[in-house]
């Protein structure tokens, strides 16, 4: 993960692809995140693929930037 914070416009929209690169992680493991609630994507109806916003890129480089997600000790 990429220990500064991503540089996105909050408002902007973001695939899967782009917002793993924002991370710094793959995107697996950004789907992992978003399985866990940390992240959350939506459907672009007409378009295909999902979406975030920049503003929840953020969010989650934040809460990921204090300490691991919680999963219980499962990884």
């Amino acid at each position: 993960m990429n220990v500064s914070k991503p540089n996105v416009d909050l408002d902007g929209l973001y695939n899967q692809k782009q917002a793993a690169a924002a991370l710094g992680v793959e995107r697996h493991t950004l789907a992992r995140y978003a399985a866990q609630g940390l992240i959350r994507f939506w459907g672009r109806p007409g378009v295909g693929g999902k979406v975030t916003t920049g503003s929840e890129i953020v969010n989650i480089w934040q809460r990921l930037d204090s300490g691991p997600p919680g999963n219980g000790g499962a990884d």
